[in-house]
């Protein structure tokens, strides 16, 4: 875990850390005047998380914990699968947090707190054999500074495999985000788009910040919310992943 005053470089997770309580204060912006629905079967978000956080009372919350039950014996890794956040890199390092596949979900955690990196709200993923589902609140991107350059109340991703021939799907939302640029004198904050496109590039100098970020590998579909690159640093906020082995 990375708190206050500990080594920035690693964010690990805990699974046997405890802050029920914590949880819920923690998704509770999330239960916003506007109830976001989920593609998971159109179930409001507030009830999927009210029943997520009564499954995943034993989750840590500050550092980007995750719940890591393990899959039944036997099991091949399941291809379908989501996270909330994870960062490679020579500056951070953030290990998938709140993982669900098809064998644990929901997942849920409280806040990530990397100072001068990135901090989130609430987050809660959903695998299904044929769709996954990743929602972040509260994002802030710092970008190696104390001043939040990436903002947005939410990030979500989805994806789900096509029937019949049908390709694979995905997609994204960003709610309220923006972009802005602090040490450039009147330099304009840059809205970014609720639904952008699949692979919408924004190029702010040597970083780069993909929005709906779509990559098709060995038939597995990952779709990230927002990816940022550069400086030999990633960050990826609302990963889902689909394959499809699972139609097998």
């Amino acid at each position: 875990m990375t708190t206050a005053g500990a080594s920035q470089r690693r964010t690990d997770s805990d699974p046997q850390e405890h802050a029920s309580a914590g949880t819920a204060a923690a998704l509770a912006p999330q239960q916003s005047d506007n109830a976001v629905t989920s593609p998971m079967k159109g179930t409001p978000v507030n009830r999927i998380l009210s029943g997520a956080i009564k499954v995943a009372g034993s989750l840590a919350l500050v550092g980007g914990a995750m719940a890591a039950a393990a899959a039944p014996a036997g099991a091949a890794p399941s291809p379908t699968n989501a996270y909330g956040i994870s960062a490679f890199g020579s500056g951070f390092t953030i290990n998938p947090v709140a993982y669900a596949d098809i064998f644990n979900t929901p997942q849920v955690s409280g806040p990530v707190i990397v100072p001068g990196f990135v901090t989130t709200g609430g987050i809660l993923d959903r695998a299904k054999r044929f769709q996954a589902y990743s929602q972040v609140g509260a994002v802030k991107v710092y970008g190696f500074s104390q001043v939040e350059q990436l903002n947005a109340s939410m990030v979500s991703s989805t994806c789900r495999l096509g029937f019949n021939g049908d390709p694979l799907f995905g997609d994204a939302t960003i709610q309220a985000g923006s972009i802005v640029a602090p040490d450039v004198p009147f330099f304009p904050s840059i809205p970014l788009i609720r639904n952008p496109a699949p692979n919408t590039v924004i190029n702010l100098g040597p970083l780069t910040v993909t929005l709906n970020k779509q990559t098709v590998t060995a038939g597995q579909l990952t779709v990230t919310g927002i990816y940022i690159s550069g400086l030999g640093q990633n960050l990826s906020i609302a990963v889902s992943r689909c394959g499809v082995e699972d139609l097998g």
